[in-house]
């Protein structure tokens, strides 16, 4: 018959191994959707990008064909509207490029997503291992199965503190537009 301590560990344990776990999922989902905010504006961003620098190059050429052409005429309104769409693209490019920079925050959130299910997966790893030590057939004392269960609790307790210490909320940014990225 399990001790009134015995099934206070057992409690204790299960309520740290489903609060411990669901903490770590709700991060998981977390990044999950920032990962999928960020790819969208960065999607976003890209494409807009690339149709601006398209248009700025098709009015860069239509401006020099006219010229070679000779239907018109170089002078300083001509002048002025190639370096109108030269500065149209530099800006179209920087754009893209730092849409293509979020490529960096997003494989960092996942790595941190992946890490986070790894040590999960440990932490639940640890509750598998000790549960095969509890051999019905072998006739455990109500001691050896108090020391297993507090064994266990410290076990998930440390594994979960470790998860929680060493996967802090690091990214920050969460909309292209907000202006400073702090990554870590």
């Amino acid at each position: 018959m399990p001790t009134k301590t015995m099934l206070q560990e057992l409690k204790r344990l299960l309520l740290d191994t489903a609060s411990g776990g669901s903490r770590q999922l709700t991060e998981v989902e977390s990044d999950l959707v920032q990962t999928n905010i960020l790819l969208g504006e960065a999607i976003g961003k890209l494409g807009t990008s690339f149709m601006e620098l398209h248009r700025a190059v098709q009015m860069q050429q239509t401006i020099l064909e006219g010229l070679m052409n000779g239907s018109g005429e170089i002078n300083s309104e001509s002048i002025e509207q190639l370096k109108d769409t030269q500065g149209q693209v530099s800006h179209y490019v920087n754009a893209a490029v730092t849409g293509l920079q979020f490529q960096d925050m997003t494989s960092q959130l996942l790595e941190r997503i992946v890490r986070r299910v790894i040590g999960l997966r440990e932490a639940l790893g640890v509750l598998s291992a000790n549960s095969f030590e509890i051999v019905p057939e072998q006739g455990q004392s109500n001691d050896e199965l108090q020391e297993l269960l507090a064994s266990t609790v410290q076990a998930m307790e440390e594994r979960l503190t470790v998860l929680d210490s060493g996967l802090w909320k690091a990214v920050r940014q969460t909309r292209m537009e907000s202006g400073d990225i702090e990554l870590f």
